[in-house]
């Protein structure tokens, strides 16, 4: 999938370049870092993730 999106990137500059769209070599230079930078990612705890639940308050005297 990476390659694929670095393939696509390249074709777009180069259909700018035939276009005469002016590019720095640069500024060509720095959107190709930052499409192999990694990504991060935020992810959500789901419902199961939560754990179990905390114990009433009876069980907490029976434990101490």
């Amino acid at each position: 999938m990476q390659r694929l999106r670095v393939v696509f990137v390249c074709l777009t500059l180069q259909v700018g370049v035939l276009a005469g769209v002016p590019m720095r070599p640069d500024e060509i230079q720095e959107l190709l870092h930052q499409i192999n930078q990694p990504a991060a990612a935020h992810v959500l705890p789901s419902d199961a993730d939560e754990g179990d639940d905390p114990p009433a308050a009876d069980e907490q005297e029976r434990l101490s």
